[in-house]
């Protein structure tokens, strides 16, 4: 079998995402899917995550968790520390030793793929997928050893949806999964105000009224 490793911060898992991985399994990149949020990426090491690691995982969890052939693997949140694909994708290929593995990553992390730790072992270890809108200027190291997906897009982004919380605005389901935002909203994370009321799906919102 094909697994495909697809990890990130998910603060929060949106849309975007589940769309991404909803492509994966479409077109037949990978049999199974295994999306692994990090305890704290060291690409991200300058920004705070919004939510804690343990929430992250469960609200990956619920956005996951009726979808086929997806593995939600909260190893990383459990390790601790800083995480690194290397320490996460030797221990899966360890745990499946007759399958092949593909690593999905986005375009800026492919032009950053040089710097990851060992990232030769990487590539000996996993066949990389750039997940890239329209053209996208690979590192040498990758040159010839990567297969880009350039014709996939969402709306959706993390910094936008932390914002909106932030400000008391609740995104629509096609940026934020409902049961996303209902876990969102019961637990007050990414600065949603303490004793706002939660919004009425069904009511229009004030800035489409005429």
């Amino acid at each position: 079998m094909i697994r495909a490793l697809y990890g990130g911060s998910f603060d929060p898992i949106h849309a975007g995402h589940v769309a991404l991985i909803t492509m994966l399994r479409r077109r037949e990149v990978a049999g199974a899917v295994h999306v692994v949020p990090a305890w704290r990426s060291p690409h991200k090491a300058d920004r705070r995550p919004g939510a804690p690691p343990a929430e992250r995982l469960v609200m990956v969890r619920l956005a996951c968790a009726a979808l086929p052939d997806v593995v939600v693997d909260p190893r990383e949140v459990h390790r601790g520390g800083t995480s690194y694909t290397l320490e996460t994708l030797n221990g899966l290929a360890r745990e499946h030793p007759a399958d092949r593995w593909r690593l999905v990553i986005g375009a800026d992390a492919a032009r950053g793929f040089p710097r990851w730790r060992e990232p030769e072992r990487l590539l000996d270890l996993a066949d990389v997928v750039v997940i890239a809108r329209g053209e996208v200027i690979l590192p040498p190291l990758l040159e010839g050893r990567a297969t880009v997906i350039d014709d996939f897009d969402h709306p959706a982004s993390g910094t936008e949806i932390r914002s909106q919380l932030a400000s008391g605005v609740l995104p629509g389901p096609d940026r934020l999964p409902s049961v996303v935002a209902t876990h969102i909203l019961a637990h007050g994370l990414y600065g949603w105000p303490a004793g706002a009321t939660i919004p009425d799906p069904g009511a229009p919102n004030p800035e489409e009224t005429p």
